[in-house]
């Protein structure tokens, strides 16, 4: 059973002559707000799915973050191009009234509300399944649906505070803890979220039922520390980070200031490293002739390699390392990695037109695939713009919508 050609003329068409992508023809009704769920929904969309946003009246709260005079907010652009906008007041009648009109023509509800609030307002999953058997209805949350924390506020920082991140990031249990990058676990848990949901649609294709999703913020912490908190598990140690874990699995500065990352962690790479950096004094140093001995010997093998490095500039390190098949990289600002022309030719950076904000460089999809090649659809919907648009696709009348604004229900843009 295959819902993905049931609204297809309510989608975006791909340019003249593309392929369709792989969820073209998917309907998304989108609740979510902040970050962890409109990220979510944007991988959503790059793969083709017409997401709508139901947003409240005045614009959900990634809207008015970083602001600025000609009204681009980098955290909105960045978790909601590609979307349609609807605005509904959800505590008057008629709003969600629209919502159980618009439910029976998705694919796919996602929310991220506290666990709760769609039931109260009538829009659970189990009112949802009523109006659509095979919905797939997806929940993301700070902290799950279950257990004594399911009720409770949560947004990324204190959900790596819980997940133990924070003192792996820094200096272990008992020293001062570090956050990973702002947005970190919301990135994680949509990714994750993302991920469910179209493991849901392949399964309502091939046996016809849909499903609840749950997703949280600390899943998806445990999913990123796989390794660490596995060895925490058998061995009940905690490492907590290490400047340097590995001395050829780091990086080193050069004489310019910047610095070149390394990665050689087997013995061929260690050998092709002397032979890049004209060192055969290390090579040939029992010290380090093997893994172990490189390890157990890792301060004085750092020292070593930092006084090499720091006798040339960056650029000069860089054609012997790639000559000798040494896995290292330049360490780049986001200056450095937006002008890097391997982003642009994976199309991991890409430059859209906008009909608000004029041309803009946004990040693209992450994957490629060949046959349903994604796209990004376009920028972050202007407020309430497609609010009419998407009424007119359910059925309602003018009249009707004119009596929807009236009672303050829905506001267009």
């Amino acid at each position: 059973m295959t819902t993905l050609d049931t609204h297809a003329d309510t989608i975006i068409p791909p340019p003249d002559g593309a392929p369709a992508s792989a969820l073209t023809g998917v309907r998304v009704l989108d609740f979510t707000r902040a970050q962890q769920g409109p990220f979510a929904t944007l991988l959503l969309a790059d793969m083709g799915a017409e997401v709508i946003k139901v947003e409240p009246p005045g614009g959900e709260m990634g809207r008015a973050s970083g602001l600025n005079p000609e009204g681009f907010s980098s955290y909105f652009e960045g978790h909601n191009r590609g979307k349609r906008s609807i605005t509904l007041d959800l505590k008057r009648p008629g709003a969600v009234d629209i919502v159980r009109r618009l439910v029976p023509t998705c694919d796919v509800v996602v929310e991220n509300f506290r666990p709760g609030v769609m039931e109260r307002l009538g829009i659970g999953y189990e009112d949802c399944r009523r109006l659509r058997a095979d919905i797939i209805f997806a929940s993301a949350s700070a902290w799950g649906r279950h257990g004594p924390w399911a009720a409770r506020g949560g947004y990324d920082h204190v959900a790596q505070a819980l997940s133990g991140v924070m003192y792996e990031q820094g200096e272990g249990p008992g020293g001062e803890p570090q956050a990973l990058i702002g947005g970190f676990a919301d990135q994680v848990g949509a990714m994750l979220l993302a991920f469910g949901i179209a493991s849901a649609l392949y399964v309502r294709q091939r046996d016809g039922v849909g499903q609840h999703i749950d997703g949280s913020l600390i899943g998806g912490m445990v999913a990123m520390q796989s390794k660490q908190i596995m060895e925490f598990l058998r061995s009940g140690v905690q490492r907590g980070f290490q400047r340097r874990r590995a001395a050829t699995y780091t990086n080193y500065a050069c004489a310019d200031g910047r610095h070149v990352a390394i990665a050689a962690n087997a013995q061929d790479m260690w050998e092709r490293l002397c032979d890049a950096i004209d060192a055969p004094q290390l090579k040939s140093d029992a010290r380090f002739a093997d893994p172990f001995g490189r390890d157990r010997n890792k301060d004085a093998l750092v020292e070593a390699l930092d006084a090499v490095f720091r006798t040339r500039p960056l650029a000069d390190w860089l054609e012997p390392l790639e000559r000798h098949d040494v896995p290292h990289a330049p360490v780049l600002d986001y200056a450095g990695m937006s002008a890097h022309p391997q982003y642009w030719a994976n199309g991991y950076l890409q430059e859209i037109e906008t009909p608000h904000l004029g041309p803009m460089r946004v990040p693209g999809p992450p994957i490629r695939m060949s046959a349903t090649p994604p796209r990004v659809q376009g920028s972050g919907p202007i407020l309430g713009f497609h609010t009419e648009e998407i009424l007119r696709s359910v059925g309602y009348e003018w009249d009707e919508i004119e009596a929807l604004k009236d009672s303050g229900a829905i506001r267009t843009a």
